[in-house]
């Protein structure tokens, strides 16, 4: 796998791991819990950047930060390209987001029961019939495990 880092010097480098040698290196990353010259956090209250989340994975994370990951992921949830985020702790460089849903704030007020979001990922066209929002759960895009994580931190919104 390549994963594009950000030496201490400020100048980036190409760095390729084999799958083996790869372990190490997330498991160091994994455990460290102050900001990386250039990639992000990787357990602080800030959100970790689209190049972090990439390089640590999903599994072992906190819920709330893999929920993130997997909401920017555009292999996953891809939620940017519809929605704006209004949250506290923004990474930088996060590219545009959407505007074709609503954008995502206060989503603890208008869904105070966790169930509600993981309903409304699951199928969105069950409560919003003209959506254009794909049933996620419904058409296995996520796992039932993926989409309750986004549902953690969305309630955190």
């Amino acid at each position: 796998m390549h994963a594009a880092l950000r030496c201490p010097t400020g100048k980036p480098s190409r760095v390729r791991l084999k799958p083996a040698s790869a372990i190490p290196c997330l498991l160091s990353l994994a455990l460290w819990t102050a900001p990386l010259p250039g990639i992000g956090t990787a357990l602080s209250d800030e959100l970790p950047d689209p190049a972090t989340c990439n390089i640590l994975g999903t599994v072992d994370m906190e819920p709330r930060i893999a929920g993130w990951c997997l909401m920017i992921a555009p292999n996953k949830g891809d939620c940017l390209a519809c929605h704006h985020v209004i949250a506290e702790g923004l990474p930088d460089g996060l590219g545009p987001s959407g505007n074709i849903g609503p954008a995502l704030e206060n989503i603890a007020e208008q869904y105070p029961e966790r169930s509600g979001l993981v309903e409304l990922l699951n199928d969105p066209g069950t409560r919003f019939p003209d959506t254009v929002m794909p049933p996620y759960g419904k058409h296995r895009i996520l796992s039932d495990d993926e989409i309750d994580r986004i549902a953690v931190f969305l309630s955190s919104l």
